[in-house]
């Protein structure tokens, strides 16, 4: 799914740091979009957009990685796949035949995950016995299975980007269709989730577990964000990343699933958008005649673990055949906190343009990175300020992270000037600005639903540049100070695996 990622990854960067626009009253989605509820909780977000005959529709899920309990970790990508998978009717040829099937690989899947989580003591020939089992049973699947036959109905009727993308905070489903094929799209997206089956399960489970491979454990940036982030947090769930952990992704039963989409798939646990050549009322009209009768669930679970106080720097290294790479994060407060407004600003001064400090200094001037950039999160829990690099050789990840932390304890000690912070929101509010003036619809919708997920407000990435320009020097400089810190640090490096060492 390596077009799903990269597509996420874009779009995510690009809502994280394109923070502008001028004044929100005139530019923001106020007053353009429309919204009402069903009475199961499914919140709806129409923005009509006529200039061309298509549209997007989406819906967002407000479950990610972060929502996962201990042991279940990749459930929420798990779904990634396998609502793509089909339902009763769509993608078989005949389900009551293969409905005994896919139960008699259930049984035998959990036999399989019960034996895996006996690690060393597991009985490697069973495990083998039942992997052929299976391997035979999702071969007569094939007799009644109608492989990707969504993708298919949909690319009929002219659908284009069908895809779909998990994070931490979120897992959204998004297509761009003809405008008059807005009741197909109504139709194919409330059956899979009113009666999706779980088809291919077993070999899907094979795919992501060699996705991590390739995307985490086989790869310089992903070992090492992997590695990072389980020594940055120590209780919290942004620790895990979002394919999952190895031992939970192959140990995965279809109980476990089933249990994860009843408790989140939920309609007031979900929004969706419609953005294009669409009509309000028609777009109500369907959303109660296909979702409506979907019932409302009790509200998920969120994750209890408040992650404690960091008393001291955590440092990981790791080893590739790769060139070095850097990573240094402080813990920072939520979207709530003005702190953390504040430190996305900070964050722009040092690395958005080709004038910030670190990319002057240490790329442009010293030539001490091949490249450098610091984000602050907004995100559904408190995250990390990052900064990521790559020295350039001959210096060493650790010339890198010396010089970053110059650059630190420069934001603590003395103000940054006036035109710096102009200069950054300036850039910011031409980044939204050209961001919505060029958008296309699935853009658009992805979003006005994180604004909902994230902040509950559509307006809120315009509302948080206008209180960008209310941010002191002085409030940067308080906030380096309060979080820039030796004991809320975390350092994590890679070294190029040579005898152990870095080239």
């Amino acid at each position: 799914m390596n077009t799903r990622r990269f597509l996420f990854v874009t779009l995510t960067f690009i809502i994280l740091t394109s923070l502008a626009v001028p004044p929100a009253s005139a530019q923001g989605f106020s007053g353009k979009v429309k919204e009402f509820t069903l009475a199961n909780g499914l919140r709806f977000f129409v923005y009509e957009r006529p200039q061309v005959p298509t549209f997007a529709g989406m819906i967002m899920v407000k479950v990610g990685s972060v929502d996962e309990r201990k042991g279940e970790t990749g459930l929420a990508h798990f779904f990634e796949h396998m609502a793509f998978k089909g339902t009763s009717v769509l993608g078989t040829r005949d389900y009551a035949k293969e409905k005994p099937i896919l139960e008699e690989m259930d049984r035998i899947g959990d036999e399989l995950a019960a034996e895996y989580l006996k690690a060393d003591r597991a009985d490697q020939a069973k495990m083998k016995e039942l992997r052929d089992k299976l391997k035979t049973l999702q071969e007569q699947t094939l007799t009644f299975a109608v492989k990707d036959e969504l993708d298919r109905v949909y690319s009929e009727n002219g659908g284009e980007f069908l895809n779909a993308s998990t994070g931490n905070d979120s897992t959204q489903y998004f297509i761009m269709l003809p405008a008059n094929r807005l009741e197909l799209w109504f139709m194919i997206e409330s059956e899979r989730f009113k009666d999706l089956v779980f088809r291919e399960f077993y070999s899907e489970r094979d795919v992501i577990a060699e996705e991590r491979r390739m995307s985490l454990d086989n790869t310089p940036d992903g070992l090492l964000r992997d590695e990072f982030m389980n020594i940055a947090y120590v209780l919290h769930p942004y620790r895990h990343t979002v394919v999952g952990y190895m031992e939970d992704i192959q140990s995965t039963t279809k109980a476990k699933a089933v249990n994860f989409f009843k408790t989140f798939y939920i309609p007031n646990n979900m929004v969706a958008a419609v953005v294009g050549d669409v009509r309000l009322e028609e777009v109500r009209r369907l959303a109660e005649k296909y979702f409506g009768d979907i019932p409302r669930g009790e509200d998920p679970p969120r994750p209890a673990e408040i992650e404690p106080e960091q008393r001291g720097e955590r440092r990981v290294t790791t080893w590739f055949e790769a060139e070095p790479r850097f990573l240094m994060g402080y813990h920072m407060p939520g979207p709530a906190d003005k702190d953390n407004l504040t430190l996305s600003l900070a964050s722009m001064i040092l690395s958005r343009g080709s004038s910030s400090r670190l990319t002057r200094d240490l790329v442009t001037n010293k030539k001490i990175a091949v490249s450098i950039g610091a984000s602050a999160s907004a995100a559904r829990y408190p995250a990390l300020f990052m900064i990521i690099g790559q020295p350039r050789h001959p210096n060493t990840a650790l010339d890198l992270e010396k010089a970053v932390l110059e650059h630190l304890d420069r934001l603590k000690k003395e103000l940054v000037t006036r035109p710096e912070i102009e200069k950054s929101i300036n850039q910011a509010e031409a980044g939204l600005y050209r961001s919505m003036g060029f958008a296309d619809n699935v853009f658009l919708a992805m979003r006005l639903l994180r604004n909902v997920i994230i902040f509950d407000d559509i307006d809120a990435d315009w509302k948080r540049v206008e209180a960008l320009k209310k941010i002191t020097p002085e409030e940067i400089m308080a906030a380096a100070g309060k979080y820039f810190t030796e004991t809320n640090r975390t350092v994590g490096i890679l070294l190029r695996k040579e005898r152990g060492g870095e080239k």
